[in-house]
């Protein structure tokens, strides 16, 4: 019996497509992928998001994204009710191995606010200290390239 020419085509497509998509999902699957996490230093890049910190010593930790030549560049700003406008900025490579999920740690950016903050001029929240919104850019993600987390920081100095 002789198959068309089309059939074996189409089965050869469906198998590399098969292939293709197995390699993605075992190495960088495609997506939004990784998370970040605000962790203080005497945590130790843990998987948990702390949500007060010391000012002067913390990190942010990048989990899960994929490999390649990649960056993700964290922004620190302020946010109500304790002021507004952008503290600081940096990047961390984040490309280092394929993405492993949430327990794949591919980066820590080591952090100190106090300089900013003091800079800044506002006044912290009596008890809470200074309310701050993170925004990373990851490269690769697939979609929207960004994560967003918001917590506390306190011991600035005035505070």
């Amino acid at each position: 019996m002789r198959v068309p020419r089309s059939v074996v085509v189409l089965a050869s497509t469906l198998c590399m497509i098969g292939v293709a998509a197995g390699a993605a999902v075992a190495g960088n699957p495609s997506g939004n992928n990784g998370t970040v996490k605000v962790d203080g230093a005497d945590f130790s890049a843990g998987q948990n998001n702390e949500p007060h910190v010391d000012c002067h010593q913390f990190y942010i930790d990048f989990f899960g994204f994929d490999q390649g030549a990649l960056y993700g560049t964290a922004t620190f700003e302020l946010q109500a009710p304790t002021g507004s406008g952008v503290l600081w900025a940096d990047s961390a490579f984040i490309g280092a191995d394929p993405a492993g999920g949430g327990t794949d740690l591919d980066a820590s950016l080591f952090v100190d606010l106090s300089i900013p903050i003091a800079s800044s001029g506002v006044v912290p929240q009596v008890n809470q200290g200074f309310h701050v919104s993170l925004t990373v850019h990851a490269d690769g993600s697939i979609g929207g390239d960004t994560k967003h987390k918001t917590f506390w920081v306190d011991n600035c100095g005035g505070d």
